[in-house]
């Protein structure tokens, strides 16, 4: 009996490389939402920073010039905070997206697998048949050879 090969092992290839890009892409984002998420983390301790400082200043006693400077800085990191949040929107959606296309090209490969290993058992059971013809013949043969009836 020939060598098993799956007629379908070029395309169970594809599909698996398919999801190792899907499942890079996916790393990728992932490592982008967590930079995303550090960034606002710092822009927060900035602003809580420049808010303690205004705070600190106003008790102290301060010229309007450097109170508006410091209203300006805190204005502008909460446009910054806005900004980043947006982006973190945006890249959660592209996370959602990218993770049902990774479920699907897993589910792929899953279902080329499946088939794999039925076609597999398939050749095993033929296989086994196979021998066991040839091992009938054989014994039959050998009945034949030194004339014992069955």
């Amino acid at each position: 009996m020939k060598k098993f090969s799956f007629s379908l092992g070029k395309v169970l290839s594809f599909e698996e490389q398919t999801l190792e890009k899907e499942k890079n892409l996916m790393g990728r984002l992932n490592a982008q939402r967590l930079e995303l998420e550090e960034k606002l983390k710092r822009l927060e301790e900035q602003i809580r920073d420049l808010q303690e400082e205004k705070n600190s200043r106003i008790q102290k006693g301060t010229t309007v010039f450097q109170l508006k400077i410091l209203m300006g800085s805190i204005e502008n990191g909460r446009k910054n905070q806005m900004e980043l949040f947006r982006q973190k929107e945006q890249l959660e959606q592209q996370i959602e997206i990218q993770r049902q296309n990774v479920v699907k090209a897993s589910q792929e490969v899953k279902k080329l697998e499946n088939l794999k290993a039925k076609k597999l058992e398939e050749y095993h059971y033929a296989e086994a048949k196979e021998q066991q013809e040839t091992i009938s013949e054989h014994v039959a043969g050998e009945f034949v050879r030194h004339g014992v009836s069955i």
